[in-house]
């Protein structure tokens, strides 16, 4: 039997095939040709001569090839009644439906009441950096070496780099080790230097657990506020590998932080304003034995406008709800949706006034659409995940394989046909980790 730590080595090399990652973090490579409902899977891999099938109980997670990257342009995103959301155009409004059009499944007629939420310019900001592919532009102190395309670490240390990052910005980014990992990943900094007063956040990964922390140079003579904390007992920590997504809105003072895809919380500075630095640093704590790497790192420009408004509370579901980029807030009936040779505009009429007003398509945030009591309970219960490239996930209660399409059954959207190469991945639902978010009161502590 392979053991966990050899596979370990192979996953620090480029993925070559599907890769399926079993309960006990034991980890196997080759090509998924079929899914069941009840969630066994069948790999194709060189080391046997036939399919073989993993029982569902032993399965995870599937990481799939990406064959084919493409470029997400889509302006839209639309979240289902039951929190499942992808990107999209837009492409119409009518009495029963909303229709988009996806990269993954074509054009989707989606009934109103399985849609929650439709937020307009969502369209991926633009990309500032995406490696390593070298070390150029990165400094090096101690610790780190660069190794095909990750910083690897294995003694104390830190790798940084400046970016162009004056506004709200998002970095994601690939950890990975060997026993136990300890490291801290700097952002929105304005010094690399491990001690000293300093402006920036931090979020340290150790056998603890994660910690968010706020260096504040300005009001708090540089010590740290703990801001947030996700404890060692969460499903993060039980494996070798963890994708780590940081979302910064600089203009309210918050950060989102998002573990494999999936939102943990969003927590509020405890200093007066956000740090305005544009550096990040990773830095290792480890000796020994232990190793930890840094790859698939993507810093991007985010807007968090549309963030906040999806994010407000509808109210009454059975009434459709209106927000403007302006933040104008209108609760009645959403008509239809007209292209002209002037743009594309939204016929809308609120409960006071008689004739329906036209807003262009352009001057909306985000539409909420009514659903009758309980859509969202009913459709929530998918066993597996299908993770889409680039943005959105999609809960299915199982897939079969046929060349290069998924077909999926999805509880709102019924049976789908969705482009293999568009899915990055495949896990089955775990609890959500407890996180126990400090108050912002609470007293700074001074850096260990």
């Amino acid at each position: 039997m392979i053991r966990s730590a050899s596979i370990l080595a192979l996953l620090l090399l480029p993925a070559l095939a599907d890769e399926v990652i079993l309960s006990d973090d034991s980890r196997l490579n080759g090509t998924v040709t079929a899914l069941s409902d009840s969630g066994q899977v069948l790999l194709q891999s060189d080391l046997a001569f036939e399919p073989f099938q993993v029982r569902a109980d032993r399965l995870r997670r599937v990481v799939f090839t990406d064959t084919s990257p493409r470029e997400d342009q889509h302006d839209c995103m639309l979240t289902l009644a039951n929190g499942d959301q992808f990107p999209g155009d837009l492409s119409a409004i009518d009495d029963s439906s909303v229709t988009v059009r996806t990269d993954f499944a074509g054009e989707l007629r989606i009934p109103r009441e399985s849609v929650g939420t439709v937020q307009l310019g969502m369209r991926p900001r633009k990309i500032i950096y995406q490696g390593p592919e070298s070390d150029a532009g990165w400094t090096i102190k101690n610790g780190w070496r660069y190794d095909t395309n990750r910083f690897a670490a294995d003694s104390n240390g830190t790798v940084f780099r400046e970016f162009d990052i004056p506004g709200s910005f998002a970095v994601k980014f690939r950890l990975t080790w060997r026993n136990a990992p300890n490291i801290q990943a700097y952002f929105a900094c304005d010094s690399f230097e491990t001690t000293g007063k300093a402006n920036r956040y931090y979020i340290q990964l150790n056998s603890n657990g994660f910690e968010l922390k706020r260096q504040d140079a300005i009001g708090n003579n540089g010590a740290f506020y703990s801001m947030a904390s996700i404890p060692r007992d969460s499903p993060e920590q039980q494996k070798s590998a963890v994708e780590v997504e940081l979302l910064v809105d600089r203009h309210v003072g918050e950060v989102h932080i998002l573990l494999d895809g999936e939102e943990v919380g969003k927590y509020k500075d405890p200093a007066k304003t956000a740090p305005g630095g544009q550096g990040i640093m990773f830095r290792s704590l480890i000796g020994g034995d232990d190793m930890q790497t840094v790859s698939r790192i993507e810093v991007r420009e985010w807007d968090p406008s549309a963030t906040r408004h999806g994010s407000e509370e509808r109210g009454d579901t059975t009434r459709d709800v209106l927000i403007t980029r302006s933040s104008d807030r209108g609760t009645g009936k959403i008509l239809s949706m007209t292209n002209t040779g002037e743009g594309r505009s939204v016929q809308y009429k609120g409960p006071h006034h008689p004739e329906a007003v036209e807003l262009p398509l352009d001057e909306i945030s985000t539409m909420f659409f009514a659903r009758p009591d309980g859509t969202e309970s009913d459709a929530a219960k998918t066993p597996l995940t299908l993770g889409l490239r680039g943005r959105g996930y999609l809960g299915v209660s199982g897939c079969t394989f046929n060349g290069d399409q998924i077909v999926a059954k999805h509880p709102l959207l019924g049976e789908m046909v969705i482009r293999r190469d568009a899915v990055a991945n495949l896990q089955r639902k775990a609890e959500k980790p407890k996180v126990k978010e400090e108050e912002a009161e609470a007293q700074p502590e001074e850096e260990e």
